[in-house]
Parts: structure tokens; sequence; C-alpha cells
């Protein structure tokens, strides 16, 4: 038995993922994307039902409508949906959540609940996308106070029934937390790439250790630069107290501080070691 319709507005790697795992719960998927080859694919695959050609088209017949595009794209989107769905759930899987929370507040769309899950990959694109992606991820949920409770945990109820670990938070706090763990982090991986150049010396003798370094320098250019616009402020703080350790670190060096270049690395390894742990 065919369970409520969902809309999926943008079918990439998480878009393509939880439509994924979604239909293997037994809902029926509705999609959205520019690539009408995606939507192509997922429909002969059995998993999307209907393509939607125009989203200003959209019938108000979802009782959940993911927004799966790239953060910068993401509000033009919920201002379509939201003048057309009234009665389901809206929510979007963007990796900052302050702009689309506050568009949301402003323009009184009560049924916007923002939301991130932390799982993905460095590929890009549904052919990449897979229904056990969100098994035991975390995925951020944002309400403000215009959200109903019951639409909250409607919305809890589902990202569960998928595996995931539903975390309630703060939009701020959000992006402040994902600036630290995951923009900050990007924008270093893409730092350290780039001093490769296109040095073929360089490229020929670059190990696995630095391969895993920078994995994530594989993943969409224009997901990033959209990321980091839209999170500009925390990130700029963020990239001026890691210039400061930098800038210590070389000091210590320059002087040959043995104690205090050893203390760098300890701390390092000490924190991560926790973390890796921690996430047993």
């Amino acid at each position: 038995m065919v369970r409520e319709r969902i809309l999926i507005a943008g079918l990439g790697l998480i878009g393509g993922s939880l439509a994924k795992a979604f239909r293997k719960c037994g809902y029926e998927i509705h999609a959205y994307d520019v690539n009408k080859s995606a939507v192509e694919k997922a429909i002969c695959e059995g998993i999307v039902k209907e393509k939607i050609e125009d989203l200003d088209e959209a019938e108000d017949e979802y009782a959940f409508s993911f927004i799966c595009v790239p953060v910068l794209e993401s509000i033009p989107i919920l201002s379509k949906l939201s003048s057309k769905i009234k009665n389901g759930i809206i929510t979007d899987v963007g990796s900052t959540k302050t702009q689309i929370c506050k568009y949301s507040i402003e323009h009184k769309i009560t049924n916007f609940i923002g939301g991130h899950p932390m799982a993905g990959t460095e590929k890009i694109g549904y052919e990449y996308s897979f229904d056990a992606l969100f098994n035991g991820a975390y995925y951020f949920i944002t309400p403000t106070g215009m959200n109903r409770k019951e639409d909250i945990e409607k919305l809890k109820n589902l990202l569960q029934s998928i595996g995931c670990q539903v975390e309630e938070i703060d939009f701020e706090l959000h992006d402040k937390i994902t600036a630290v763990i995951s923009h900050l982090p990007h924008v270093v991986s893409a730092g350290l790439v780039n001093m490769l150049s296109s040095s073929e010396i360089y490229c020929k003798f670059a190990g696995g250790g630095f391969k895993d370094i920078t994995r994530i320098s594989s993943s969409s250019p224009k997901m990033w630069a959209d990321i980091s616009i839209s999170n500009k402020n925390v990130l700029l703080e963020l990239i001026e107290a890691y210039i400061e350790l930098l800038k210590n670190f070389k000091l210590s060096l320059q002087s040959e501080n043995y104690d205090e270049i050893y203390s760098y690395f300890e701390k390092a390894k000490l924190i991560r070691d926790k973390i890796v742990s921690d996430g047993k």
C-alpha cells in the first residue's frame, strides 16, 4: 500500500538518496530537477513516480517537500513551493540555515522547518545516490517559534524512519557548528590541493595521507561556493582564528621551540583520538 506523497526538488546525491530511502519505506516520490535525465533515470529505476516539470505548477498534495539544491538556490524554490503548498511540511537539506530560516520567519512560512543531514560523500549527482546514506547519520532540524509541535514531530519521525539520529537545534548555532566541523575544513582542504597546482612532481607522489586529508576537495565547487557565501560572517571569523593558529606555529618553528611544536601536535592527537573513539 502506497503511503503519503513526498516531493523532492533537486535529485542529486542527497536528494536522490532521500528519494531512494523514502521509496524503500513505501512513500510515493515525485521529483523536480533542472537535469531532466536524473529524474528520468529515477523513474526508470522505479524510485520516482512522477516528474514535476515546473515548481510553479506544484499542487498542494505532498505530506513533505524537500528542497535539495545548492543553498543560494534554496530560497527562490522555497518561495515558489510555499505559495502552493499550505498543508504539507516543507524542509530543506542545506548546510547553512540562518538565511533560509530568517526568510521563512520574515515571510511567515509556518510550514517550513530547516534541515541538514550530516551525511554525504565527495561524489556528485544522482548516479552516486544510495538508500543507506543516512543510516546512523546525524540530521539537524532547526524549527522556529512559528512551527507547530505536531509538524516538528512528523518530520522527526519521518527522518528517524530512514535511520537518522535527529538533533533539534537553533539555526544560528547550527551554522557555527557546521562552520567549524565542515565549512572551514573544506576551505583548508582546497587550499592544500591548490598548493600542488598542476606540478606533476608533487601530484605524482601525493600518497594516502594527502589523499585522505583532501578527499573532500572532490566535492561540488558550486555547492561549496554557495555555502561559503551563505555562511560568510562565521567563516571569516574562523579563517582569522586559523591564520592566527598557523602564525603561532610559524613563530614556534622559527625559534625552534620544541615544547610548543610538540604541544601543537599532541593536542591535535588527543582531540582527534577522542573524536574517533566517541564515534565508534
